[in-house]
């Protein structure tokens, strides 16, 4: 489960970066954390809209076969 905590840090690592870039562009602590919660319900609807499970963090790392 995914939680935000109502003050502080979020947890997860994406949410995190997420919540540095925001405060980067000059947001508050409590305004980056609304954004957080936004993109979170805009994941859940995508979940439950698409009947899928959560993927948190997809990389697509090029992968070199050594020959």
């Amino acid at each position: 489960m995914v939680t935000v905590p109502k003050t502080g840090k979020p947890n997860q690592p994406i949410f995190y970066f997420y919540y540095q870039r925001k405060i980067s562009e000059g947001k508050t602590k409590s305004q980056a954390l609304v954004c957080i919660m936004r993109r979170l319900v805009n994941i859940v609807y995508g979940m439950m809209k698409n009947k899928t499970e959560y993927r948190p963090f997809v990389v697509e790392d090029h992968v070199v076969e050594e020959q």
